[in-house]
């Protein structure tokens, strides 16, 4: 039986993901990134690869006779001399040198497609896991608040379509932050003290950038999203609902912005 790989980067849900596909009969193996991975897959079949070893891993994959592959888990791009390419992977990134990460993931599937292995959304295992639309937890957005989520709407789909940042910060007309290299929490713990605690609430706007391919890159949140944006003077999370995956279940969420007092609302608009 062909198997599915789990090409895991940070978090819990490679973990998550990879129990659903055994779950539903898959027959799957874990390829955690090194320096990348931090999740304990122990009950499962696994072989780690490194980052920058794309000719190795495509090796590696037909080695263990997968003809499919899903990727989870956020990754940080490290420097060129610290990535260590090997041939394969120069060649590839050749093609992406002034692009961002969305084309050099799209090449990098591209890769695997040629030689048989084809690429699954995380989404196919974790359906139940994206945001639903409406108000999740909360109290529904004031008129101000909701001109700061149609800004921040707004902005975000201009920067999409340069394929820069999955998320930013708006408090009372004024973009704050934008996500960039460092990815979502970072972001946030960066502005907390941008963020002004004697105003309206401030708030994280998440969604895919401009044309992201979900299968490749989908934008997520979880439990440690909502921990660091409430240390962040951040009270309202606004993601595109069945656009951003939750990390963790929808209750899991629920609770925990009612504990730290964060709304959290599904948005409306085009995935």
């Amino acid at each position: 039986m062909a198997k599915l790989a789990v090409i895991a980067g940070q978090g819990s849900l490679p973990v998550k993901i990879a129990q659903r596909a055994v779950n539903t009969g898959h027959d799957v193996i874990v390829m955690p990134i090194k320096g990348q991975a931090d999740a304990d897959f122990s009950h499962f079949d696994s072989v780690p690869i490194t980052l920058g070893t794309i000719g190795n891993t495509l090796a590696q994959l037909k080695a263990h006779d997968c003809d499919r592959l899903v990727m989870s888990g956020k990754v940080v791009r490290p420097s060129l001399s610290a990535l260590k390419p090997d041939a394969a992977a120069l060649k590839l990134l050749g093609k992406v040198m002034t692009k961002g990460d969305d084309s050099l993931l799209r090449v990098i599937s591209d890769y695997f497609a040629k030689a048989g292995i084809k690429t699954l959304s995380p989404e196919m295992f974790m359906p139940d896991h994206f945001a639903p639309e409406g108000l999740i937890a909360g109290c529904a957005p004031s008129a101000g608040q909701q001109a700061d989520i149609a800004l921040g709407t707004q902005v975000l789909g201009a920067l999409g379509a340069l394929d820069v940042g999955q998320s930013l910060i708006v408090q009372n007309g004024r973009v704050i932050a934008i996500e960039a290299a460092e990815g979502t929490n970072e972001m946030l713990r960066r502005c907390k003290n941008l963020v002004d605690i004697e105003e309206t609430p401030a708030i994280l706007i998440k969604m895919p950038k401009s044309g992201q391919d979900a299968k490749l890159d989908v934008p997520t949140i979880g439990a440690e999203t909502i921990h660091i944006a409430a240390e962040s003077n951040v009270g309202v999370i606004g993601v595109l609902a069945d656009g951003v995956l939750f990390a963790d279940s929808l209750d899991v969420m629920r609770q925990l912005c009612e504990q730290h007092e964060v709304s959290l609302i599904g948005l409306t608009g085009e995935r």
